[in-house]
């Protein structure tokens, strides 16, 4: 007989907010980093030629930067949506949206964007979609938007690599190791949706490995650990191959959505009133900066996406004040705007019972 005094927990109703590890020391790193890329704005140049730059700017083309960054979100909105629609019908848009910005948010918060999935899939569920369906969603998004990276990055390499080699070949160089490890990935992906037993061995011998020179420490935690999230993957990809029609549209939008989200540096150089540089030489800096930080394991890869954008775009603009200028302004727009809005937004819905039960 069931003891009817204790209450029948069920798994998908005991919500737990995920938690960022060293969430203080990434604090502290966001901050110094803010600081330092101030720092650089005034000494990256002379006050003069700075002064002149920022008497220059043409706000209507700034505006036009901040809402296409705007737009990246709703881009990944509708990326996602494709998925819901398909795994959850019903799921408003609206609800889509604003997981998107909070995850943006967590995505630049900690080390490689990881803490992105977990907390969408935390905030999802608070609006009503379950673990059971959130999880698969995000992985399937992951996977069509790895696979539209690594081909338009590939295109952008194929289109410019030539070009900006003879300019700063040590520079390439760190764009083919982004590049090498974003195919890596790829490459991992397929080789598990077609050699599932092959791709799950290999990574036992890693973890063993590891653990042979303490670098895991818990060997049989990690190798249940990994062999769940190939589990988990391999599921997804099976699901995404039964439906190309969603891999497809996923992949389509994405590839609208980083010929946008590339194309902000444009519109900021339009910003500073110049016209000379070709629209081609400017998204490839921007998907050449993309690819340097993709690996950087920092939050929001502070510190290299600001060296390597200064770097590129070092052959763009006429001096390095409006280098420094154009640099603070990318990175106040893609990276600190996100942060703030995504912060605000998750404390609105934190303290909102009733948008939570819309």
């Amino acid at each position: 007989m069931r003891d009817t005094d204790k209450p029948i927990v069920d798994e998908e109703e005991v919500i737990e907010e995920p938690h960022i590890k060293g969430k203080i020391l990434n604090i502290v790193l966001l901050i110094l980093a803010f600081g330092l890329l101030c720092v650089y704005l005034f000494i990256g140049g002379e006050a003069s030629e700075l002064a002149e730059a920022v008497s220059d700017i043409r706000w209507t083309w700034l505006t036009l930067a901040l809402f296409m960054v705007v737009l990246y979100w709703v881009l990944e909105s509708v990326c996602i949506q494709i998925f819901a629609n398909k795994m959850h019908p019903g799921f408003k848009f609206y609800k889509t949206n604003i997981v998107t910005v909070i995850g943006q948010y967590f995505n630049c918060v900690t080390p490689l964007s990881s803490g992105g999935q977990p907390f969408q899939a935390y905030y999802y569920r608070r609006f009503g979609m379950p673990y059971s369906k959130s999880i698969p969603m995000l992985l399937c998004r992951f996977i069509s938007y790895q696979l539209s990276t690594t081909t338009f990055c590939a295109i952008v390499l194929l289109l410019r690599f030539t070009y900006f080699t003879d300019e700063n070949p040590a520079l390439m160089a760190l764009v083919i190791v982004g590049f090498i490890g974003g195919l890596g990935l790829m490459t991992m992906l397929l080789l598990l949706a077609f050699w599932r037993s092959g791709t799950q061995h290999v990574v036992h011998v890693v973890l063993r490995l590891g653990a042979k020179i303490h670098l895991v420490k818990d060997l049989d935690g990690s190798l249940a650990w990994a062999d769940k999230q190939i589990s988990d993957a391999y599921n997804e990809i099976q699901f995404l191959l039964k439906e190309p029609k969603l891999l497809a549209k996923s992949s389509a939008v994405t590839f609208v959505q980083l010929a946008e989200y590339f194309s902000i540096s444009y519109v900021i150089y339009r910003g500073f009133g110049y016209v000379d540089a070709d629209f081609l030489s400017i998204v490839s800096c921007q998907a050449f900066v993309y690819m340097i930080s993709s690996f950087v394991p920092t939050p929001g890869a502070v510190g290299a996406a600001e060296s390597s954008y200064a770097l590129f775009f070092s052959t763009i603009y006429p001096n390095a004040a409006v280098v420094a200028l154009s640099t603070f302004i990318w990175r106040l727009l893609t990276f600190y705007f996100p942060i703030v809005m995504g912060m605000l937004l998750t404390l609105v819905v934190n303290h909102s019972k009733t948008l939570t039960r819309q």
